[in-house]
């Protein structure tokens, strides 16, 4: 009876070795599920902080590429609006050199204009003045006409006058008649006679003498008040045909 319980034992001890053996199998089985799965999960932590990552870096990426595009579109608005800039002020000074143009093409013809106004005023003037100067001459020479009608005819009449006060001194006793002879006579002012000359001789020197004489006999002869027309009768040239 004793010898089974040694059996009964050492089954005991033996099947307690198979499940420790068995307990430390399913152990290792089960830390190497759990360090397979630590490593999968590393792994997975891996991959997911890897796509996190280039996640980031594609969220950088793009980040950046919108801030390159927004810069490009801002330096592209910048060159918009200076090239708007330069556009405005190209017409600018297009349209303020062609007010300059116009302007002067406006001041060329307003000077032409009022050189042209210049130039007729100026001929109208001188046509006016020429007119002017026309009649005024004619005017003179009108009234140098008359007055040397005027003078002529007060010469005339002095002349004959002179002539008569001549012949009411002249002596034709003893001398025939149709004798005649041309005297110069010269005079001062109030009609004295200061000289008598025989220019042309009747071929009587008695008739001339007498003649000569009578001038000297007449003097002072009658001569006009006015000194300018006395003056045109100073010397005169007289027929003497008594």
């Amino acid at each position: 009876m004793h010898k089974p319980t040694t059996n009964i034992v050492n089954a005991v001890s033996v099947d307690k070795k198979q499940v420790e053996l068995e307990l430390k199998r399913l152990k290792d089985i089960e830390e190497a599920k759990k360090a397979d799965e630590k490593k999968r999960q590393k792994k997975l932590e891996k991959k997911a902080d890897d796509a996190k990552k280039k996640r980031i870096a594609e969220e950088k990426k793009l980040k950046n590429l919108k801030k390159k595009k927004e810069a490009e579109k801002k330096k592209r608005k910048e060159e918009e609006k200076k090239l708007k800039k330069l556009e405005k002020e190209r017409k600018e000074l297009e349209k303020k050199k062609k007010l300059e143009k116009e302007k002067k093409k406006k001041e060329a013809e307003r000077k032409r204009k009022e050189e042209e106004k210049k130039k007729a005023q100026e001929a109208e003037r001188k046509r006016k003045e020429e007119e002017k100067k026309l009649k005024e001459k004619a005017l003179q020479e009108e009234l140098e006409a008359e007055q040397l009608q005027y003078d002529q005819s007060e010469i005339s009449k002095y002349t004959g006058l002179i002539v008569s006060e001549i012949e009411s001194k002249f002596n034709e006793t003893n001398l025939k008649e149709g004798l005649s002879c041309v005297i110069l006579i010269r005079m001062i002012e109030g009609g004295k006679v200061i000289e008598s000359n025989i220019v042309e001789k009747s071929g009587n020197d008695l008739f001339d003498q007498r003649a000569e004489q009578a001038v000297y006999l007449a003097s002072p002869l009658p001569v006009p008040d006015e000194i300018r027309l006395f003056n045109k009768m100073r010397t005169i040239r007289i027929t003497f045909e008594p």
